[in-house]
């Protein structure tokens, strides 16, 4: 048990010290004027299309209200364009502005840029490895009900 702990630990290091890294460094020198969780919402708006708030809320795993802050800058921005339901004026939908896609796709090539620089020394099989155990991982995370070994 104790190898699984420490094996454990260091996954819980990493993961928390790279994605403060990338975080700082995507925020730093990329996003500039965005935060991560804006962009990440930008994103998911662009991949789906116009989308519930409460739907994007789950999908990001936030309450509705974080989705509502972050999505009221970006509209005051130009980014996204909020529209009410017609029917349930309770629903509201996020859809992209075009300046928002033309954001979007500008900074998706200069982020995929920054990734390739990042990990063009790590040989493609050991990417493909660390991956699937990565979701392996998550898979397990993701699964756990509370049972015991």
């Amino acid at each position: 048990m104790e190898i699984n702990q420490r094996i454990f630990e260091r996954f819980m290091n990493i993961m928390l010290s790279g994605r403060k890294g990338m975080s700082t460094l995507v925020s730093e020198q990329l996003l500039k004027d965005y935060s991560i969780e804006q962009f990440t919402l930008i994103q998911q708006v662009y991949k789906l299309g116009t989308i519930r708030v409460s739907e994007l809320a789950e999908l990001l795993y936030v309450h509705k209200s974080a989705v509502t802050v972050r999505a009221d800058k970006l509209v005051k921005k130009g980014l996204l364009i909020r529209e009410r339901d017609i029917e349930d004026r309770r629903s509201v939908y996020l859809r992209l502005s075009e300046a928002g896609v033309e954001y979007y796709e500008t900074m998706e090539n200069k982020i995929n840029e920054f990734v390739e620089t990042i990990v063009k020394d790590i040989p493609k099989d050991e990417m493909e490895r660390f991956l699937q155990v990565f979701e392996k991982i998550a898979y397990h995370i993701e699964n756990y009900r509370g049972e015991k070994t």
